[in-house]
């Protein structure tokens, strides 16, 4: 239909992961990750208030497993708006976008 897309979820299985891959693998996709450290991640669960304290830490590695990512966001470093206009300046380069592929034919 032509509509662009974002899906911000995290993928924390493989069962989510095998999902996300019979909805997507025919349609390009940008895969980027956007993290922070376990300690931002902490202060962060106790300013919010409505968390589970300890609980990001402690799916961290899992959350964090992909080793293959198109774009990479460290949201201690940048803003949100910064981050937004890095996937629109990936969006606009043309370049290809290979991580999911890569994931999908498990070379990753």
């Amino acid at each position: 239909m032509g509509n662009n897309v974002i899906v911000d979820s995290v993928i924390g299985n493989d069962k989510w992961f095998n999902t996300c891959i019979e909805l997507l693998s025919d349609h390009p996709v940008i895969f980027v990750v956007v993290k922070c450290s376990k300690e931002e991640l902490a202060r962060r669960e106790q300013l919010r208030g409505d968390r589970e304290i300890g609980l990001a830490s402690s799916q961290y590695d899992n959350v964090y497993c992909f080793k293959e990512y198109d774009l990479e966001f460290n949201t201690e470093l940048m803003r949100s708006g910064e981050c937004a206009n890095e996937i629109i300046n990936f969006i606009r380069s043309n370049n290809e976008y290979t991580a999911f592929k890569k994931l999908i034919k498990g070379k990753v």
